[in-house]
């Protein structure tokens, strides 16, 4: 197997098209996946993402413009969650930068590289303003043979270790190693589990693969398709693709500005956006009624008025319920408040704002220190 793709082709995987391009939707039934990723692990290739690398002298001030965060307080081996906006401040997509010796990379899971050297090549028009002496290299390193793939879930942690030693139990939040491999290990999550996105060469990807499913068998370890993104995005939400008209005051993203920065890309237009306010904004809803079914589009009501609508619906199993994003006007965007009516087409149904995310996920219960699934001097769940 020399890339990613021929072991899913092997492995009869359900393919779809994610970032344009070919990758699993799943490998078993969604409800075999999402036990897996919150109650143990899933294993996802993750080469949707675009991975571009930024070198040089003058890296950091390129970067730095193109992106929301300040990629100043960044070390080596730190990485950094961001948004890249366009000038009119809305999304253009998020990202993760990570900060190495020779430079940086950016990895994205909703800009294709062609899109991101866009941007970073609009940012080069301004190198003067920048204090760009010497021109960055820029590599497009997704379309030269590398991948990445995600393990996710409360007793990733407890694989990787097997494979790599007690390094990845302490590896911090948003930090990442070099593996035997020479691949990047990074500690990431958007889902509210423990995650770990491996990057690098896709031949020495897909054996990895191979070897942590083998390894993996006594966790109950499966392998699996972005679509388990559908459910476990609502319930721990992050942006994606589908907010791309939206700006960040609306989604209330605006922890992932830095307004302290000198400048970049969409500021002027996302601080106009922020002190001036906008009209609605993202919140969570759930309903009051037993097996009530909710809908995109559905609208939201109080005292018969329209005051927003569903954006995002979807059935929570570790609810045992419909769970939805709603876009309400700002002045009953708050959590936790009944009173609210939800217009569906099974009729009318109460419901109420909900703080987010609606789950409080076993891994944020599971400590490595204390618990393991395969230890059976250990406690597997938290009391």
């Amino acid at each position: 197997m020399k890339v990613l793709h021929d072991v899913h082709l092997a492995h009869q995987a359900k393919m779809g098209q994610y970032n344009n391009k070919t990758l699993p939707a799943s490998y078993y039934a969604p409800a075999v996946e999402y036990q897996a990723v919150r109650e143990n692990a899933l294993l996802v290739d993750y080469s949707h993402m675009s991975i571009v690398s930024v070198t040089g002298e003058d890296a950091w001030a390129l970067v730095n413009y193109c992106v929301s965060a300040d990629v100043a307080t960044l070390r080596d081996e730190q990485a950094l969650y961001s948004l890249i906006l366009n000038e009119a401040g809305f999304l253009r997509g998020d990202v993760y930068i990570l900060c190495a010796e020779e430079g940086y990379y950016l990895l994205t899971e909703n800009m294709t590289s062609t899109e991101v050297v866009a941007c970073l090549q609009q940012a080069l028009g301004k190198a003067e303003e920048l204090d760009i002496q010497e021109m960055p290299e820029i590599h497009v390193l997704d379309d030269a043979g590398w991948g990445a793939m995600l393990l996710e879930g409360p007793y990733a942690w407890e694989i990787l270790a097997e494979r790599y030693g007690f390094d990845v139990v302490g590896l911090p939040y948003h930090e990442f190693m070099q593996t035997s491999e020479e691949l990047i290990l990074l500690r990431c999550g958007k889902h509210g589990e423990y995650a770990y996105l491996m990057v690098g060469e896709q031949a020495a990807l897909a054996e990895l693969w191979l070897k942590l499913l083998e390894t993996g068998e006594k966790f109950q370890l499966k392998a699996g398709g972005l679509d388990y993104q559908h459910i476990v995005r609502i319930e721990n939400p992050c942006w994606d693709a589908l907010d791309a008209s939206r700006n960040p005051v609306e989604l209330q993203l605006q922890w992932a500005i830095e307004y302290g920065k000198e400048d970049f890309i969409g500021k002027t237009a996302v601080e106009a956006i922020s002190h001036n306010g906008v009209t609605r904004k993202l919140i969570g809803i759930i309903p009051l009624a037993p097996g009530a079914e909710i809908s995109v589009n559905d609208k939201v009501l109080v005292d018969k008025k329209v005051v927003g609508e569903i954006i995002k619906s979807v059935y929570s199993p570790a609810r045992h319920s419909f769970i939805a994003l709603a876009m309400i006007d700002a002045a009953w965007a708050y959590s936790d408040i009944p009173g609210f009516i939800l217009q569906t087409t099974h009729g009318d149904i109460a419901a109420m704002t909900h703080n987010l995310p609606f789950l409080y996920n076993l891994s944020m219960r599971v400590s490595p220190t204390e618990h393991s699934f395969i230890d059976a001097t250990k406690p597997r769940y938290a009391e």
